[in-house]
């Protein structure tokens, strides 16, 4: 299974989004499940790194976020 550092961000703005690009950041959106929607930023580096395996999309990712695990399947990605 693949896991994943990832940081909750409380930003809403396209100029915050892009701030977060440029530094070396992926957004991101956690949905489904009982609680919330979760919005997330990843390292660009290790997530480009996970996605050029040939299973990305269909193989389930642990991510890890504020200390709080969550099991995901990425449905989407898009550049």
């Amino acid at each position: 299974m693949i896991s994943l550092e990832a940081t909750v961000r409380n930003n809403t703005t396209k100029g915050q989004l892009s701030a977060i690009r440029n530094n070396g950041n992926v957004p991101a959106i956690i949905y489904g499940g009982k609680g919330e929607n979760e919005k997330i930023l990843i390292s660009k580096k290790i997530l480009k790194s996970k996605i050029e395996k040939e299973n990305f999309l269909s193989s389930i990712i642990s991510i890890s976020a504020n200390g709080k695990n969550q099991n995901v399947l990425p449905r989407e990605v898009v550049y």
